[in-house]
């Protein structure tokens, strides 16, 4: 097995009220829908040097610091979090008039040791990163609210001089055993 340990920060993306769209559209209307959302996604990640790393229904996982230099990534996550808010909007806006369906997201950010390792079987395998840094920025989207960005107290630490925040507080979070500070920012200074 190829692994590596390394830094890396880790941003969930997630489109709120997504299986209830399936019952609204046609089969190829939310297709169009979830295409245009992912390729959102991808454009916001990838103009802050971010990398999608899988698609989960409507659910995207991108790491930054992976494969480029760890040193800005995670500003360049926050970075990405808040253009992507922007960003949907236009989408959001095109499936009120085509859909009467208003999009949603949340996304959350946390920055902290990966294992980078081959998983899968035969020739189905991804790249991907393992450890406790993803489950703790997916577990973060529970207390984002919708169309906002949380970020852990880590990466708050390695970001708190490049933008403004608002601490949210400590919140407890499944699997996790000591409650976590998270914020949520506000601008870039």
């Amino acid at each position: 097995m190829n692994a590596k340990r390394q830094e890396l920060t880790i941003l969930f993306c997630d489109l709120l009220g997504s299986t209830a769209f399936t019952e609204q559209l046609s089969l190829e209307d939310f297709m169009q829908l979830m295409q245009s959302y992912h390729r959102c996604v991808y454009q916001s990640v990838a103009s802050k040097y971010g990398y999608v790393a899988q698609h989960l229904g409507d659910g995207v996982m991108a790491y930054f610091g992976y494969p480029t230099s760890f040193k800005l990534a995670p500003r360049n996550a926050i970075l990405a979090g808040l253009a992507l808010l922007e960003d949907i909007k236009e989408i959001s806006n095109q499936s009120v008039v085509e859909y009467n369906l208003e999009l949603k997201i949340r996304i959350s950010i946390h920055t902290g040791t990966v294992v980078m390792a081959d998983l899968g079987i035969g020739k189905r395998k991804e790249h991907l990163a393992l450890g406790g840094t993803p489950n703790i920025a997916a577990r973060l989207q529970g207390i984002s609210t919708a169309n906002s960005v949380v970020v852990s107290a880590t990466t708050y630490a390695l970001t708190k001089d490049f933008f403004e925040f608002q601490h949210l507080g400590k919140f407890g979070l499944k699997g996790i055993t000591e409650q976590m500070d998270v914020y949520m920012p506000a601008e870039s200074r």
